[in-house]
Parts: C-alpha cells; sequence; structure tokens
C-alpha cells in the first residue's frame, strides 16, 4: 500500500508555485499525495496531475473564533477520514490549525515548514503582542511531541526555533526555500539600452514594502528621471497587510511605474529590468529573489531574516534598514548609475543560487526528511 503525505497549505495557488515539483517528486517516489488548501481555481490543474484536493474556505484576513474553530473541525475530521503517513503544514496559519486539529493523532508524522513568521512577529500592536506570546508558547508546546519535525528556510529562523522555541536539534532542519529550476531560469545579460529598470516581483503587501518602495522610488526620480519601476504581481486581499486597490490606482498616474498584474513566465521581467528590488520585512526565503538571482540581477533588500539569505550586502545586493525611505533611494540611485558593479553583483547572484538553492536539491533535501 502507496504511504500518503498530506499536503496542507494556505491557497492552491501558493502550492503550484512552491510545492508543486516536490508533490510530483514525492509521486515518482511511490507516495499519494492529498492536498488540502483554499481552492482559488486551481483545483482541476492539479487534479489533472493525479493529486486529490479538498477545499478548506478560510480567509486569512478574517479570522474569527468561529471559523477558527470550523476550520479546525474541518482538518481533523479529513486527516481521519484520509489517514495520512504524513502531514506536510507549510506556512503559519496551517501549521497553527493543524497543530490543533490533530493535537491527539498519535499516528501521523507531521512535518512544519515555517516559511517566514510573519505578520504576527513582524507588528508589535497589542493584540498582535498578545496573540504572538500565545503562538510562542503553542509552538514550544507542539515542538515537544515525538513523531514531529520542523523544516525553516534561514539561519534566523534556525537560531529563533531553536533558542526561543526550543525546538531540539535533532527535529529541526534548514531547507534553504523551495527551490529554483536554475535550468529554467538561466542567466541572462541585463539590457543594454536606458531606461534603468527596477522590478518588484511579488504580493502586494505592506509588509513586503511596497509603500516604502514607491516612495523611495518617487524621491529617486527627482534627480534621476532615467528610471523605471515594474510592479508584478496583484493585490492579496485575504492578507491583512494587503495595500487597497485605491492606493494602487494614485500611484499608476505615474507613468514611469508600470503595473504587469500576474506574468506566466517571469523570465520576461528578468530580461526587461537591471535590477530586482524588494523591501520587505521579513521572509523565509523570497522566490522572487531567488528567480532573479538566477536570472543575473543584483538586487535591493532588506537587512532582514530570509532576504539577507540571498541578497548579500556589497556581494549581489545592497541592503537596507526596515522602512527606511531614504537609505532605499539612496541604494537606487547609486546602483542605476552603476552599470559595472550591477553587472557584478548580477553573476554573484547567480553563483549564490547555484550553491545549494536549486530545486532538485531542496526537493532531495526535504524527500529526505519524508524518508527519515
Amino acid at each position: 500500500m502507496k504511504k500518503k503525505i498530506l499536503f496542507i497549505v494556505s491557497e492552491d495557488w501558493y502550492f503550484i508555485s512552491h510545492r508543486l515539483q516536490l508533490a510530483l517528486s514525492a509521486k515518482k517516489k511511490g507516495y499519494e499525495v492529498i492536498l488540502l488548501s483554499k481552492d482559488t481555481g486551481k483545483f482541476n490543474q492539479i487534479n489533472n496531475l493525479g493529486i486529490e484536493c479538498y477545499n478548506i474556505s478560510w480567509n486569512r484576513k478574517i479570522l474569527s473564533p468561529i471559523s477558527l474553530f470550523k476550520n479546525v473541525a474541518f482538518i481533523k475530521n479529513k486527516v481521519k477520514q484520509i489517514k495520512p503517513d504524513i502531514i506536510h503544514f507549510i506556512s503559519l496559519l496551517p501549521i497553527l490549525l493543524g497543530l490543533l486539529a490533530t493535537i491527539f493523532n498519535k499516528d501521523s508524522k507531521i512535518i512544519l515548514s515555517i516559511t517566514g513568521l510573519g505578520t504576527i512577529f513582524i507588528k508589535n500592536n497589542f493584540q498582535i503582542i498578545i496573540l504572538r506570546i500565545f503562538v510562542k508558547f503553542f509552538l514550544m508546546f507542539s515542538f515537544r511531541r515525538k513523531k514531529l519535525s520542523v523544516i525553516v528556510q534561514n539561519k534566523d529562523d534556525l537560531e529563533y526555533c531553536k533558542n526561543k522555541l526550543i525546538c531540539p536539534d535533532h527535529k529541526i532542519y534548514i531547507i534553504r526555500g523551495s527551490g529554483i529550476d536554475i535550468n529554467f531560469h538561466s542567466y541572462q545579460s541585463e539590457p543594454n539600452s536606458d531606461p534603468i529598470v527596477l522590478a518588484f516581483v511579488g504580493r502586494f503587501l505592506e509588509d513586503k514594502g511596497v509603500k516604502v518602495l514607491i516612495q523611495a522610488f518617487e524621491i529617486s526620480l527627482k534627480s534621476n528621471s532615467n528610471l523605471r519601476l515594474i510592479l508584478a504581481g496583484d493585490i492579496d486581499r485575504y492578507n491583512p497587510s494587503s495595500i487597497t486597490e485605491n492606493y494602487l490606482n494614485k500611484v499608476l498616474k505615474n507613468n514611469k511605474i508600470i503595473w504587469l498584474k500576474n506574468v506566466k513566465d517571469i523570465r520576461k521581467v528578468w530580461k526587461k529590468a537591471h535590477l530586482a528590488i524588494l523591501p520587505s520585512r521579513r521572509e523565509g526565503l523570497p522566490k522572487s529573489l531567488l528567480e532573479a538571482a538566477a536570472n543575473g540581477r543584483a538586487m535591493i533588500s532588506t537587512d532582514v531574516p530570509g532576504c539577507r539569505e540571498i541578497a548579500i550586502h556589497n556581494e549581489n545586493a545592497i541592503l537596507v534598514p526596515i522602512d527606511d525611505v531614504e537609505k532605499l533611494s539612496l541604494a537606487i540611485n547609486f546602483l542605476s548609475k552603476n552599470n559595472k558593479i550591477r553587472k557584478k553583483y548580477g553573476f554573484k547572484s547567480r553563483k549564490i543560487v547555484e550553491s545549494d538553492m536549486s530545486e532538485e536539491n531542496v526537493i532531495s533535501n526535504t524527500l529526505s526528511v519524508y524518508e527519515k
């Protein structure tokens, strides 16, 4: 009988972009793969690949006690029905609700992929602080379970889990990101023609630094009109950190800011861009920067967990403090005017992503955790 792996993730599109190749590799190894996530219209695509899907109707923006209870009960019932050998929870909300749902499940082996510690560990209003305290103690308690392993994506989260959440060394693994296909994303030289194009790829969230980026870009334009900014992505309406459509519409009145929405082949963005920029407040290991690095782009990012794993200051990137508009603008001005440094950084980006961040390497390391 095939062993069953149940993936529990936020949305189906995230599973496709970040975990589909892992799931298909697990199928090749003989596992039966099942997905539990929010159906945003991608279930048919996943079903056609031989992966059974179950819809869970959670809303990451509105987390009422009633909806949380319903989701916990739904996960509990599905786990009882499916009887998976391994349950792989990915990202913080599925982890917390999934751990509650399986608190008395002694049979399934649990894997938690912490893809960044999110809004709960970034913001500091009173409600968030109280919630953070609860989450920390709940994770500390959960890490004591026997059949449980933890995967983190960066050294900062590794140290946090070990030192603050008291996760035993033998239960925790560092696997750097969700992987990047370095053959599909091959090195390509930056454009030879003006203007200098910066590209932000990702969801339009305050926590991704979108508003800070717009402010810094508009300041840079005052001294250097030879700039363009590409925004590739969309508004994530279910995220509490989402920017509004009204704000975006005001931004787009500036004809030097171009919105490409969701791009099917992101290589087309990097072919047009000279620089990748992501002023995020915290990440696991951002796939957008992995893709930019594989395509040979210099970077501007923030000196925060996750980003500094792939964007290394003065090697392939300039790192700036969180929400520092002035220093972000200075970094834009410096790299936009120094093409030799950009090209040097771009070559280094490609070398870094080739080291241990390839999709093949990440999948192999994750499958070995399954086997263990």
